[in-house]
């Protein structure tokens, strides 16, 4: 008898896999699938599927076949075979647009084949992100039918050539102002086509903080500012008002101190911009982890000594294979995203696997990590989304991201990875591929809860949206600093001489590494050079002096200078000698002669007077 099945196969964009209406063994058909991507210089991308579908058994036939693609902005969809065109039914979901093709023909007999073109166009693959091209194409889910998988991907010359690209093509060709590239089908079994146009992105921001103090008494508080990582460049054009100070913590988080009087409520507000680059930032200071242990340690919501967590890193081991286990595993909730979202931890999610957003990918990838004696962190900050059903954001109203970081000894620097994006994706590779659009705010290594990140500075009375990003272009940078020179006019000799110097950041970016040197032609100095790791925005620092003079009877002027990499300043200081304070204030010592003589006869006077007593 023949067998009729309604074939429901996944293709290349598939997010999900549909089984069979009627349950018969796979192996009844092989598919071969010939699938091309076009993206024109608008970003368009016309895909075109040809599929064959063959028959194993002499008794079957297919009657329909069914497809679901990855994005809910498909159009002009087409499918037709060398008859006649087929008329596709659509259905579209909240993350997906659902195509059943139906067949006019019966194809019968082993070895026959169904031959057919489904073609759409899109522009959920490829997109202009600012200053760069982003072209992401979701994994293939392999099926045991599947036989054979070619794909091409054609992009414009005009885009240039690409500053990255995974997996690595196969082979590429160029023809009427497009390059084409050829992949190896067992690649695109694993991962998606994640591929970026472009070295360096550039966004605008606007950050808001509100702080409260409602107590009777003076407090002292602080903000965090985003600072420079590895892969980030910030410039700051206004912080207002202006910190006390700005300090680094030991995970490199740049704070800005404030202090607030009784029951004051205080409005700051930080603007500038980001670069961020593919490749590491050429003048931030390399990093060794000297102490890992820092990174290793159990905190809340990484719970690194849990039996099912330490259980689990030994089966992975790896960081990559940590990354696909988060991945695979968890299921991302769309339905969580609210505002009192609750944070379950690492420990909680593995019971709760399909109820899992950002910070449970997050917090899962560090603790599975940290158990594995690799160095982990996290990272809160804003990510760039065109589409928040395949790229989706959390952290409440304003809608910022969270991603982890492990430490990668062989470059000796903290990775960016994505576990989040590379399930909602569909298997795009956010594992080797590091893209634009994660923008850091604050990190999180020491300490699973705090600093907090822009954004999450709110008061009881104010319940607005406080981080504004947009795209932007290159600004000018402007490293710049003074220096001032703390220290008396005049002294006397002899005797040591302390003072300041206090280096401030006047500039619009951090300085780095940054050498101070204090010279004199009589002055001896205790220490006269000093190097400053890292000088964020609107920050300085103090730097304590002494001088001494070569004798108690010296007598000179001397001119004090300092000097950094773009200013220096000078002090002229006077040394007297100490006989000095005899010849010009012999008035004062006459006076204090004549009170200490008084009081010394009055004494006697008095001890006699006791004695005859």
């Amino acid at each position: 008898m023949i067998k009729k099945i309604f074939l429901f196969l996944i293709t290349i964009l598939g997010l999900l896999f549909l089984k069979p209406a009627i349950s018969l063994a796979k192996s009844d058909f092989s598919t071969n699938y010939n699938i091309s991507y076009h993206v024109n210089s608008a970003g368009s991308t016309h895909t075109k599927f040809n599929i064959s579908l063959i028959n194993n058994l002499s008794n079957i036939y297919a009657s329909e076949f069914s497809l679901s693609i990855g994005s809910t902005d498909l159009n002009n969809i087409h499918a037709y075979n060398l008859k006649n065109d087929l008329n596709p039914k659509i259905a579209i979901g909240n993350k997906t647009t659902n195509i059943t093709i139906p067949f006019t023909d019966k194809i019968l007999g082993k070895d026959k084949a169904q031959n057919f073109t489904l073609e759409f166009d899109s522009l959920d693959f490829a997109n202009q992100l600012g200053s760069v091209w982003e072209i992401s194409i979701p994994k293939f889910q392999k099926t045991e039918s599947l036989n054979s998988y070619n794909l091409i991907l054609s992009v414009p010359n005009s885009f240039g050539l690409p500053s990255t690209i995974s997996p690595k093509p196969n082979s590429k060709s160029s023809l009427n102002n497009y390059t084409t590239y050829k992949f190896n089908q067992q690649d695109l079994l694993d991962k998606g086509i994640s591929a970026i146009f472009g070295t360096t992105q550039y966004f605008d921001f606007s950050l808001n903080y509100h702080l409260d103090n409602p107590n009777v008494y003076q407090v002292k508080t602080e903000i965090t500012l985003p600072p420079d990582t590895t892969y980030q460049k910030v410039l700051y054009e206004k912080l207002e008002p202006k910190p006390e100070s700005i300090h680094l913590d030991n995970d490199g988080n740049w704070l800005a101190d404030y202090i607030l009087s009784p029951k004051q409520n205080l409005d700051i507000i930080a603007l500038g911009s980001v670069e961020i680059n593919l490749n590491p930032v050429a003048d931030f200071p390399g990093f060794v982890l000297e102490n890992k242990e820092n990174y290793l340690s159990t905190q809340k919501y990484w719970e690194v000594q849990n039996p099912n967590i330490i259980k689990l890193a030994k089966e992975l081991k790896t960081p990559a294979k940590i990354y696909q286990y988060v991945v695979d595993n968890l299921i991302y909730d769309y339905g969580r995203l609210s505002e009192t979202t609750t944070r379950f931890g690492a420990a909680n999610v593995l019971d709760n696997q399909d109820s899992a957003i950002c910070m449970e990918f997050t917090d899962l990838f560090i603790t599975l990590a940290r158990a594995a004696d690799i160095p982990a962190r996290a990272i809160n900050g804003f990510a760039y989304t065109t589409n928040t059903s395949l790229r989706p954001l959390s952290l409440k109203k304003d809608v910022l991201h969270a991603w982890p970081e492990y430490y990668n000894y062989k470059t000796n620097i903290w990775t960016p990875v994505d576990p989040t994006w590379g399930n909602t994706t569909g298997g795009i590779d956010f594992f080797n591929f590091t893209d634009l659009n994660h923008f850091a705010f604050v990190i999180l290594g020491q300490d699973s809860q705090y600093p907090v990140p822009a954004g999450a500075y709110k008061t009881p009375k104010i319940d607005s949206k406080d981080v504004d990003v947009h795209f932007s272009t290159p600004k000018t940078k402007n490293p710049n600093s003074s220096i001032k020179i703390k220290l008396p006019i005049k002294t006397l000799a002899g005797l040591p001489i302390n003072g300041q110097i206090i280096l401030e950041n006047t500039g619009n970016i951090a300085l780095y590494n940054q050498s101070i040197t204090l010279s004199s032609n009589h002055f001896d100095l205790k220490e006269n050079t000093w190097k400053i790791p890292v000088l964020p925005p609107f920050s300085n620092r103090t730097i304590n002096i002494e001088l001494t003079a070569p004798g108690w009877t010296s007598n000179f002027t001397d001119q004090i200078i300092a000097t950094s990499e773009y200013s220096n300043a000078k002090h002229q200081i006077t040394l007297l000698p100490t006989y000095t304070i005899i010849l010009n204030n012999y008035q004062y010592l006459i006076v204090v002669f004549l009170i200490l003589t008084s009081l010394t006869l009055a004494f006697k006077i008095t001890k006699n007077h006791f004695k005859k007593k």
